[in-house]
């Protein structure tokens, strides 16, 4: 890519009319590499700003305040502003400037100064501050400590109540993420975002004239690439510093699990400690916690999985094999180590691009989205839909994805429909089938619902 800013309309949309507005108050956070800053800079950037940023560091209050002024002075070419020496005298500095702009004070990577000081101080003294603006200026708090960010907005934390706008980033979905490669065929734009997610900063690195091998040979496999780097340190610093997070990663991989499947794999003693690191991992937003929607209060049916795509390649393939990547030539490790299951990876990450396309296609009858678990005590089987939407009549509707290299052929749809009516006890109003190369049959005239992959990607409409 050339470096221009892609995507994220709704968002600079949304920040620029809060700052427009007079809101004294906003908060991003997002995981590390997600594009906060990226975002914040973009949204600002045009002439009714005057933007100061400023990343907190790991120093002592004094210090961090110190580098703010110092940052005050160079984007406001006020020389005396260095010798501002506390939050108070910088509110007071900001507002005696006379501009016809809105001054956006971004404080970024928030969760280092709050940590200067005994619990809640810092956040009392910010508090103080967006009180205290009288107009003219917008603060916008940024932290990639998702959990630290989220205490802002608890009842009881002196922030609480002082944001106008919350805004939790997350990596790109399916449809924003094709537009780092958008002149790629389909089963590529699937293929690649199976492999490397909704991440801007590996994204921007895709090189759309290289195939999915080259790709992953270039960006995660030579010996010097930082993205690994990235992944495994950066990430995952929020949910420790001990080994077991990034266990419990390569445990899971492309699978899901049940937390005794995870307890029971786990090569340390895990006892007391597995369920606060699981409930960590899924408020930073790095596992999902997911139960069919048909079984939402059955602890023996809820499964933990990796969110992001990328992340979920990782921790499949790579981690676990340091010693076979380092000793083998990128191509060669791609094709002994990765090839011979990638269709199967792909093919279930294109499961959850099917769920991600119906989130964005929902219409206000649904209730839900998810997948939905069969049991039939007659023939003892049981299973899982992969697309399931719940209805406001309280009935479902099933859409199996297939990731097929070529069309759909009727023989394969009358197998999946014969097996699904073999079922006993749905509670299904509505069947479908979601084929990434689409059908070898006219549908024309069927009551079932047909999605082909080229209707997913026709359209970014739904993200405005």
């Amino acid at each position: 890519m050339d470096g221009k800013f892609i995507g994220r309309e709704r968002e600079i949309r949304t920040l620029r009319e809060a700052a427009l507005d007079g809101k004294k108050g906003i908060m991003v956070y997002g995981p590390r590499q997600v594009g906060k800053s990226r975002l914040i800079a973009e949204a600002f950037s045009t002439q009714s700003f005057l933007p100061i940023f400023f990343e907190c560091i790991e120093g002592s209050y004094d210090y961090n305040i110190e580098l703010l002024a110092a940052t005050i002075a160079n984007a406001t070419g006020i020389s005396y502003a260095n010798e501002l020496r506390d939050i108070f005298s910088i509110l007071s500095f900001l507002e005696n400037i006379h501009i016809n702009r809105q001054i956006v004070l971004v404080i970024d990577e928030y969760q280092y100064l709050r940590e200067t000081k005994e619990k809640n101080v810092v956040d009392s003294y910010m508090q103080r501050f967006i009180d205290s603006i009288k107009g003219g200026i917008t603060v916008v708090l940024c932290g990639s400590f998702i959990t630290v960010m989220k205490e802002l907005t608890e009842y009881g934390n002196p922030l609480f109540s002082r944001f106008s706008i919350i805004m939790p980033l997350e990596p790109f979905d399916y449809l924003d993420a094709s537009l780092f490669y958008p002149d790629i065929d389909l089963n590529d734009k699937i293929s690649f975002y199976a492999v490397f997610g909704g991440y801007p900063f590996i994204l921007q690195y895709i090189n759309e004239h290289k195939s999915l091998k080259e790709n992953i040979c270039a960006l995660l496999l030579s010996q010097y690439e930082a993205n690994r780097t990235i992944l495994e340190n950066i990430l995952l610093q929020e949910a420790g510093r001990t080994g077991m997070p990034v266990e419990i990663m390569a445990r899971i991989g492309n699978s899901q699990m049940r937390f005794s499947e995870i307890e029971n794999l786990m090569s340390l003693d895990v006892s007391g400690t597995l369920d606060r690191i699981l409930k960590r991992l899924v408020t930073m937003g790095i596992l999902d916690k997911k139960t069919p929607i048909n079984r939402k209060d059955d602890r023996k049916k809820t499964f933990y999985e990796i969110h992001d795509n990328l992340v979920r390649f990782y921790f499949t393939y790579i981690y676990g094999r340091r010693t076979q990547r380092f000793l083998s030539a990128p191509e060669s490790f791609f094709e002994s180590q990765i090839r011979p299951s990638l269709n199967t990876y792909i093919s279930k990450r294109f499961e959850s691009i099917c769920r991600e396309y119906l989130m964005r296609t929902a219409t206000s009858d649904i209730l839900d989205i998810g997948t939905y678990w069969y049991d039939d005590p007659k023939t003892k089987t049981n299973g899982e839909f992969d697309c399931a939407v719940q209805y406001t009549d309280s009935s479902y509707g099933i859409l199996e994805a297939k990731y097929l290299s070529h069309p759909m052929t009727e023989s394969l749809r009358d197998e999946e429909m014969e097996k699904m009516r073999k079922i006993k006890g749905l509670n299904i109003s509505r069947l479908g089938f979601i084929s990434s190369s689409g059908f070898a049959f006219s549908t024309a005239s069927s009551p079932e619902a047909y999605i082909t992959g080229e209707m997913m990607y026709a359209e970014r409409t739904t993200t405005l």
